[in-house]
This record gives structure tokens, C-alpha cells and sequence, in this order.
């Protein structure tokens, strides 16, 4: 029996493959089109682990299905290599971002094809190309000539090590709720800076519209939906010393409860007053205390903080009375107008507070019951008392009658307000993309070009990064391109001009990327709107948790704007997402060279094949979950390859029995279901079921064995090929001819009786798992698989099974 050698055979067939572009998708197909995206990988390391492959493997598994089933697919690869990630390997390495960065993209370019991805090459895009970028600022002139994209001074987190500022989601707590970058783990602190930053809350209620279109997991929407955080209420004007001051409340029906008002530390409005303080000192130590403090310890802090400003008073509307001011960190500067009016009986936040400072607390509603618990606020529906000429109105009544005599009055109005913040888009780095704007003398920034002007567009972007040979960051915290006069030193209109200086961030690039893989040469456009039409929007969407918030959200934002525009014909980029778990190293921590417990697809490739590889992460358990790496399940997945290799030579046309007959409908009606569910892991455990009965046939029926050989080649797609190839005897090769390209096997329903048994199975008299058998399998096939189960192996600790027993249909027990 002819041995599998899978290193000549996967070397054969990707070089095949690639070369022929196999999985190349057609534009305006007659064929329904799939659009099959999976987040592109920063190539900014030696290169890619099994992390990496099991978010690529199950998207690939999924795009060759669908091509089977007769759709139009489009699945494509690039590389996010602009931003930090590629510039902090660059400086660690020594070499020039440029140099290595194209050298990685060639590596793992070479991994991934190694891996058998069935990419459309033919749509391979890089972020640092220049012809990419040329677009990323074209889009981003898009936003400054219609306001979205502002240049101004705001408390922004800057991190010493990497030099440069982060946005707020690129900012996390270490074990010890320090505040660190999200990239490399560096401490960071609060500065002002001038900046760029896009207004991305003046979308935030369209983005907040298309997750009611989408088809998200509930995990991302509700993630979004606190992140974006949108607030119905009232602003209401209250004067603090002569100064007036809008404050933002939920809950006006509470106004003649106030007894203080709040400020955020960082309130243009403490400057304003600070002077007029009699502790002033007291005040500016404990800004300064304070000022390094995330927003979300500031509003999870069970004890509050603050300080009075001596001296100073604010006024109630229509109420009149004067109360003391504080300044106090768990009011936030990023939501409402950074001034909340204290209401310690209707507020627990506010409750707390007025009990460490011995605060008055006025009720002003009523419960239905008429009670409230000793030491607690009440923050429900009632009755109005203390509330002068609106006493036993019921609350809910009041809140429009308040606000109709807030207005009246010049006092107040109706508000709505989102807790999503303007973002950060600049860094003080080197490796981004220029941004295409110049500083004139008279303090105006003008665009270097006319986008609406497509001669002006061809002749000035792209706006090309030079090169420089000392790259690293300043220590003041200006941009290296700072130090190129040459390059920043130009005209505009015969007008003195400085370049922008700073570049944009690593997320720029990703924010359109889906869109230029539908015309990835276009130099006249960032793409056709007809091809948009055909391929918008993506239909399935693969990547990370750690994005919900970040690319997630960022491109969500950029494409509604460009549907604004005119530019794209959807008004969302994605029709569904799904967040693939983390795989992590086998001592159970996530995956990373400085715990040492990284795995590399490269080491398991060359001992058992990528085919196996695949199967074997594939088996490990559903896309969307975590767990630890186990390369036990290999050697299962490579036996299984081997197995199905070698029956190719019992093939015979004999009529199978009813029995393997059966089985093989079923399989393939459970893996076509299991698939179109993604259900990918379970799929594997099903063709193992037909395979172990399968295998002891004395003679191998062709028909269901090209039947088999079809419905593993989404998973195992190098074996699957070759075996096509010879039964089919193919001489020499042909592209229609591929396994891939042919049509998904039908099952016969009529021929399915259900004779798969689920049973349990006991370690030490202990339910561990259970697994799914036939009805007459044999107990050495059942007790392969029970060995083989990850599960089970967890429970074995290592030691040998002293005894096996398998009462059927019915019960396994393993002894050790």
C-alpha cells in the first residue's frame, strides 16, 4: 500500500493552485455571489502561529463549500501593515519598517499558502502600498472637507515608551488597574495635545440605526451600543458665579432635589473659576491627583472623590436656591457637558458622594409605596413633593411640564447625548500614512489636492512616506517627520507651507479595506461602484472580539459616511459577524513569545501535513470559543487522512451495502447542515463515524468514495485533490477538472434511517463527555475515538487506561 507523503504532494498542489489561481472570483458573475471576508493579519512578527490559522481555517473551509454549492466566492487576502504593531517589530529588529515589512508579507504570504487557503491572490492588497494608500487619503480629505476631521487640543493619552498618543480603545488596565497600551503593554498617562481627531459622534446615531440591520451576535451589539452610549434628557442652564454652565440630566423631575453641582477635573470651566477659589491649591493638587485616571475606574470606583471650590456657588433654576460646586473625578469630560447637578436622594452615584461630604439630600418624589429603605436613594417613579407649585404631580407628568418651563424661561432644553468620544486620529510615528494636509503661515490647513478633481487626484496622491533612515520616535513627542525639512518644507498656491507632520493610525488602512479588495487596481477610483453594487455588502464576516469596539466600529463609520456621500451603494459594510474565540498556548495563557508557549503551524506541517493541521484545528471546538492548544488531536486527524488515502486502493463498482449506504447519506446530509450552520468541528467528528465503518468494507464503492473524497475536501483540500486526480485518472491537469471546483455530493433522504446513538462517557464512574456512535460500531473503532477525545484525554492526566468497557447503545466507561 502506496504510503501518503505529504510533503511532495501539498508542495505539488500549492504551487498549482497558486499559480493557476484556482479560487479566483468573477465580477458580475451569473452565479448568487459570496462575499467571504476574514479579518487581514498585521505582518508585524517572525511569523503567524496556530492562532492565526484557526481564523483563517474555518472562513476557508466555509468559502470552499460555498464555491461547491455554485456560488460566486469571494475570499480574499492582504496585509494591515501600516501602524504600530509593524514599526515597534521594526525598531526592536533594527531594520527599516519598509524593508521588513515586505519581507514578512513574503513569509507569511508563503505560511498561509502552506496552509492551502483558498485566497483569490489575484486581489492582494497591502495598506503600505502607495497606490492603496493614495485612496486612505483621498477618503480622509473626504472627511475634512465635510467637517468630520478637526485639528484641536484635547486631553489625549500619550504613552512615553512608543512616543506617540493612543486613542481611548487602544488603552487597557493591566492585573493591577494600571493603565497601559493595548500594543505592548507600555504605561501611559493624560496630556493635552493637539491632535487630529474625526467626529465620529456625529454618526452615532446611524451606527447605533444599522446594528437593527445587521445580523451581529447580541454580545457585539450591546458592546457597541454601551460603547456609543446614547442618553435622552434635558439640558438645563444653571449659573455658577456669573458663568453659565449646561448640565446634562436624565432626570429633570429631580431639578428641585439638587444640593450641589459636579464638575469634571478637566471642565474649561474650572479654569474659569479657579481664581475666584478661595482653596485653589486643594483644587489643583487634586486635578493633578487625579488626572491619569481612566474613565472606567472613575466610574466603577465604589468611593467617590472630590473637592468643594470654596467660594464659589451655583444657582437652581427655578428653584433659586444656591448650592456648593465640587470638582469630582467621576464626572466625565467625554460624556454630557462634563457638569452633573447632584440629586443624592434620586441618585446612587450622586448618594454616595453627599455622604462622604455630609451632604444635604433632598426628596422630591414620592415612591408608590410610599417608603423608601433607610440609607438609600430612590430612583424610581412617584409622586413630586418638595418641588414648590409642582407638588403631587406624578414624575412622569412632570417631566414635560418642567421642560416646558425650562424653555419658557431660556432655561432648558430637550437634549440627546452619546457617550462615544471624537477619535484620536493621529500618531507622532513614522510608519503610517502621510496626511495629506498643509500648515500656511496665516494658521489655515489647506487638502494638497482637489479631490473632486481627477487629473489633480492623479498628479498629487499619493502623498508618498519618505523615506527616512532614522525613523524612531522624537522624545518631545513630535513626529519624525518632523526632522525632514526637505520633505515638510513646500509651497502651496506660492504660499509658504509645512507638511502635516503627523501620520495616521494603524486603523486607517483597515477602515476601507473590504472595499478595495472589489477593485484592487483601480488607479481612477477607490473602487467601481458597479463592482461595489455586485459584491456589497460582505456577507460573512470572521474576526476578533478585540475589534467590536475598535475596526468594528471605526469601518462601520466610515462606510455609513461614504454611503452619505454617494460612494458605496449599502448603508452597512457587513450583513453578518462572528467573533472567533482566542486559541491558547497548551499551559492554558493566550499565546505569546514572551511565555514561551507559542506554536507554529510550520513545525506540525512538516511532520504531518497542513491537511491534518487543519482537521485538527478544526476539531478542536467551535470558531466563536477558547481553548488551549492540544497536538494530541493531530496525530487522530493525520491517522484519519492516511486512512482515507488508502482506500482508494479497494475501489470497486459493487453496489455498497445498505448499510455503509445509509451512513455515508447521512454523513453527508449532517456535515451539508453542520457546515451551512459553522458548525465545523462537529463535522469532523461525523466523517470519522462513516470513515471507521467505512474502512472495514472488503471492497470500496467509487461512487460514495468520491462521494467522501468531495466532502473532505473543504477541510483536508490537498489530500482531496490528489485522490481526485488519480481515481478520476486525470493525466494531466486541468482547472475544471479540480475536486474544488466540483459540484457538493446530495444525500438521498429516503435511504436515512437515524442510527446514530449518543452515549455517555464515564472516567473512573465519573460522566466526563459523551460522543456519537453508530448503532453496530465496533468497540475497537469506539474505544479509537474515546482515546482520541479531548475530553476524555483531559481526564486520563497522562496516565494509561487500565480497562475499557463498552456496554453498547448504551454506556463507555473508561478505568485508569
Amino acid at each position: 500500500m502506496e504510503a501518503y507523503d505529504h510533503k511532495k504532494i501539498e508542495e505539488k498542489w500549492k504551487d498549482i493552485w497558486f499559480k493557476e489561481n484556482l479560487y479566483e472570483a468573477e465580477d458580475f458573475s451569473s452565479k448568487p455571489k459570496r462575499y467571504i471576508l476574514a479579518e487581514f493579519p498585521y505582518p508585524s512578527g517572525k511569523a503567524i502561529h496556530v492562532g492565526h490559522a484557526m481564523r483563517y481555517t474555518v472562513p476557508d473551509v466555509y468559502s470552499r463549500y460555498l464555491r461547491m454549492k455554485g456560488y460566486n466566492v469571494m475570499f480574499p487576502m492582504g496585509w494591515d501593515a501600516f501602524g504600530l504593531p509593524a514599526e515597534n517589530y521594526a525598531i526592536k529588529t533594527g531594520e527599516h519598517p519598509s524593508k521588513l515589512t515586505h519581507q514578512i508579507i513574503i513569509d507569511y504570504k508563503e505560511a498561509v499558502q502552506r496552509m492551502g487557503y483558498s485566497f483569490d491572490w489575484n486581489r492582494e492588497i497591502a495598506t503600505t502600498d502607495p497606490s492603496y494608500y493614495k485612496w486612505t487619503q483621498w477618503l480622509f480629505l473626504k472627511f475634512f472637507n465635510a467637517g468630520l476631521a478637526e485639528y484641536k487640543e484635547a486631553p489625549v493619552w500619550w504613552c512615553e515608551r512608543m512616543k506617540t498618543v493612543l486613542a481611548d480603545e487602544e488603552v487597557i488596565n493591566d492585573k493591577d488597574g494600571n493603565k497601559i497600551s493595548e500594543r505592548g503593554e507600555y504605561p501611559v498617562e493624560k496630556r493635552m495635545f493637539k491632535q487630529w481627531v474625526l467626529k465620529t459622534p456625529q454618526y452615532a446615531e446611524k451606527l447605533l440605526e444599522g446594528l437593527d440591520k445587521v445580523d451581529f451576535p447580541d454580545t457585539i451589539k450591546t458592546a457597541q451600543r454601551n460603547w456609543i452610549g446614547k442618553s435622552e434628557g434635558a439640558g438645563v442652564l444653571f449659573d455658577i458665579e456669573g458663568e453659565k454652565a449646561l448640565v446634562f440630566t436624565t432626570r429633570p423631575d429631580t431639578l428641585y432635589g439638587v444640593t450641589f453641582i459636579a464638575i469634571a477635573p478637566e471642565n474649561p470651566l474650572v479654569t474659569k473659576l479657579i481664581d475666584r477659589v478661595k482653596n485653589k491649591e486643594d483644587v489643583l493638587q487634586y486635578i493633578n491627583k487625579v488626572k491619569d485616571r481612566s474613565d472606567l475606574e472613575r466610574q466603577i470606583e465604589k468611593e467617590k472623590t472630590g473637592v468643594i471650590l470654596e467660594g464659589i456657588r451655583a444657582t437652581v433654576p427655578l428653584a433659586g436656591k444656591k448650592v456648593p460646586v465640587f470638582v469630582a473625578d467621576y464626572v466625565l469630560a467625554g460624556y454630557g457637558t462634563a457638569t452633573v447637578m447632584g440629586v443624592p436622594a434620586h441618585d446612587e452615584r450622586d448618594f454616595d458622594f453627599a455622604k462622604k461630604f455630609n451632604l444635604e439630600m433632598v426628596k422630591v418624589i414620592e415612591s408608590k409605596e410610599g417608603k423608601v429603605e433607610e440609607n438609600k436613594c430612590y430612583v424610581g417613579e412617584g409622586t413630586m413633593v418638595n418641588s414648590d407649585k409642582y407638588n403631587g404631580m406624578k414624575s412622569e407628568d412632570f417631566k414635560q411640564k418642567i421642560m416646558e418651563d425650562l424653555e419658557k424661561e431660556g432655561l432648558g432644553k430637550q437634549s440627546t447625548i452619546f457617550k462615544i468620544r471624537d477619535w484620536v486620529f493621529s500618531r507622532q510615528r513614522y510608519w503610517g500614512e502621510p496626511i495629506p494636509l498643509v500648515h500656511l503661515e496665516d494658521g489655515t490647513i489647506k487638502p494638497i489636492v482637489d479631490v473632486n478633481n481627477p487629473s489633480d487626484v492623479k498628479k498629487k496622491l499619493p502623498l508618498v512616506l519618505p523615506e527616512l533612515p532614522n525613523y524612531s520616535p522624537n522624545e518631545d513627542g513630535s513626529s519624525p517627520l518632523d526632522r525632514d525639512k526637505e520633505w515638510v518644507n513646500t509651497d502651496f498656491d506660492g504660499r509658504k507651507a509645512k507638511r502635516e507632520t503627523n501620520t495616521m493610525p494603524n486603523w486607517a488602512g483597515s477602515c476601507w479595506y473590504y472595499l478595495r479588495y472589489c477593485d484592487p487596481k483601480n488607479d481612477e477610483a477607490f473602487a467601481d461602484k458597479e463592482k461595489l453594487k455586485y459584491w456589497l455588502p460582505v456577507d460573512k464576516y470572521f474576526g476578533g472580539a478585540e475589534h467590536t469596539t475598535m475596526h468594528l466600529l471605526y469601518s462601520r463609520f466610515w462606510h455609513r459616511f461614504l454611503y452619505d456621500q454617494k460612494l458605496v451603494p449599502t448603508e452597512e459594510p457587513y450583513q453578518w459577524r462572528l467573533n472567533g474565540g482566542l486559541l491558547l498556548g497548551a499551559d492554558g495563557r493566550k499565546m505569546s513569545k514572551s511565555y514561551g508557549n507559542v506554536v507554529e503551524p510550520g513545525e506540525y506541517i512538516e511532520k504531518y501535513g497542513a491537511d491534518s493541521l487543519r482537521l485538527s484545528i478544526c476539531f478542536l471546538g467551535p470558531y466563536e470559543d477558547t481553548y488551549p492548544w492540544n497536538s494530541n488531536s493531530i496525530k487522530a486527524t493525520n491517522r484519519l487522512i492516511q486512512t482515507i488515502y488508502s482506500l482508494k486502493d479497494k475501489l470497486s463498482n459493487d453496489k455498497p451495502t445498505k448499510d455503509v449506504e445509509k451512513s455515508y447519506n447521512l454523513m453527508v446530509k449532517n456535515v451539508t447542515n453542520m457546515i451551512e450552520n459553522l458548525k465545523i468541528n462537529t463535522c469532523i467528528s461525523e466523517i470519522m463515524i462513516f470513515v471507521s465503518k467505512f474502512k472495514n468494507e472488503k471492497k470500496i464503492n467509487e461512487d460514495i468514495y468520491k462521494g467522501l473524497v468531495k466532502v473532505i475536501s473543504p477541510f483536508a483540500p490537498f489530500v482531496a485533490e490528489e485522490i481526485w486526480q488519480e481515481i478520476n485518472k486525470f493525466k494531466e491537469w486541468k482547472r475544471e477538472n479540480s475536486v474544488h471546483l466540483q459540484e457538493w455530493p446530495l444525500f438521498n433522504e429516503s435511504l436515512i434511517e437515524e442510527n446514530i446513538l449518543t452515549i455517555p462517557v464515564q472516567v473512573n464512574g465519573k460522566v466526563r463527555t459523551s460522543i456519537k456512535v453508530t448503532k453496530d460500531e465496533s468497540e475497537d473503532s469506539v474505544k479509537e475515538r474515546v482515546e482520541n477525545n479531548e475530553k476524555v484525554i483531559k481526564y486520563l492526566e497522562g496516565k494509561p487506561i487500565k480497562k475499557f468497557i463498552y456496554i453498547k447503545g448504551k454506556i463507555i466507561n473508561v478505568v485508569v
